[in-house]
């Protein structure tokens, strides 16, 4: 039943959206989904990409929460399973040595223990949060239930975020493409700016 209820709950998802939308919104709505599963693409990149193209925000949100719930079910139930899975396991050691990676880089955030797995999961990250925060939860030692609850409400805040954020972006610009242009801009500079000062840390932990 672990290994087939994650399966079971994404085969119904596929359903419920099969049955409310129309064929192409569903095509959409599934390749995104999809998308989300393989990196390089996270939620901050399929979620605006459904809304831009007419997916109900609700709807491209439920999507990828579930996409997230899934997957944290799989790897908190059957991680040691899928390390034996010639493919996937693979697969699943590349995951463990980046999560490594990461536990080694962000000490602060890992001792956060619950908060921590819910920032991770919020954060925009290539890949599903499910198995980011799932692995990371377990090597840390967390409970199965409480990694749960984490990705759970990770997911659902992150991706509110992002779809209420990209509602807001989509009504500036067409109130103003001026405004939204500069709105743009300025978090494309926030962002560089963070991602500058992180591959300075990074270089300072390696010294």
């Amino acid at each position: 039943m672990k290994l087939v209820v994650p399966f079971l709950l994404a085969v119904l998802e596929i359903i419920v959206l099969y049955r409310i939308l129309d064929y192409p919104a569903f095509l959409i709505t599934t390749g995104l989904m999809i998308a989300y599963i393989l990196p390089p693409a996270g939620k901050e990149t399929v979620i605006p990409a459904g809304i831009l193209l007419g997916i109900p925000w609700w709807v491209i949100v439920s999507a990828i929460v579930m996409i997230d719930v899934e997957t944290a079910l799989f790897m908190n139930w059957n991680f040691d399973l899928a390390l034996k899975v010639p493919y996937l396991g693979r697969i699943m050691e590349e995951f463990i040595g980046k999560a490594r990676v990461f536990i080694r880089e962000e000490p602060r955030l890992v001792r956060l223990y619950f908060l921590g797995i819910v920032v991770l999961v919020m954060s925009p990250v290539m890949g599903s949060g499910g198995i980011r925060g799932s692995i990371i939860g377990q090597l840390i030692g967390m409970e199965k239930p409480a990694i749960f609850a984490a990705v759970l409400a990770g997911s659902l805040l992150g991706c509110l975020l992002i779809a209420f954020g990209t509602l807001l972006f989509r009504e500036l610009f067409l109130r103003s493409i001026v405004a939204g242009t500069v709105v743009v801009l300025v978090i494309i500079a926030a962002v560089a700016v963070i991602w500058l000062l992180r591959i300075r840390r990074k270089k300072d932990l390696k010294k």
